[in-house]
């Protein structure tokens, strides 16, 4: 009779034990660890839409018409994973062959660049006279709503 009245208080102490346990990972649980998440997403995004330069990349290519015009092509790369960017201000630089700088000129892509995601843009201009190469880079950037 006292080896069953053992067992069943072990029993009984095992099944709280365990009901303890189940309880206390659901209270884990309900403290909504996407607060925490929410936060870092928010400064994440917080500290890309203070950056666009940080985050935008330029790749470019340029060639002569038969205008005698420069078309100058590329695209424009968001690197961020949050932020979105628009009226990205792209600077032309047309250098001579020794390198200097002959004449500069800004332009802007006005098209929203996502997150992750890439635009194309296209420019035609007058080419300045000893134009032997022409450079492109982002000089600005306004982050999108």
């Amino acid at each position: 009779m006292a080896l069953s009245y053992i067992h069943s208080m072990k029993r009984t102490l095992y099944i709280a034990l365990m009901a303890l346990a189940v309880a206390s990972c659901n209270s884990a649980n309900s403290e909504r660890p996407s607060d925490k998440y929410e936060e870092k997403k928010k400064s994440l995004e917080e500290t890309e839409r203070e950056n666009p330069l940080q985050f935008l990349r330029i790749q470019g290519d340029n060639h002569v018409n038969l205008l005698n015009q420069e078309v100058v092509e590329g695209e424009i790369t968001n690197k961020a994973t949050l932020a979105s960017f628009k009226d990205v201000e792209v600077r032309i630089t047309f250098k001579s062959s020794s390198g200097s700088t002959i004449e500069k000129a800004i332009k802007t892509v006005n098209d929203v660049v996502r997150p992750g995601k890439s635009v194309s843009f296209k420019f035609k201009m007058k080419k300045p006279k000893g134009t032997a190469s022409v450079a492109v880079d982002i000089t600005g950037a306004t982050a999108d709503k």
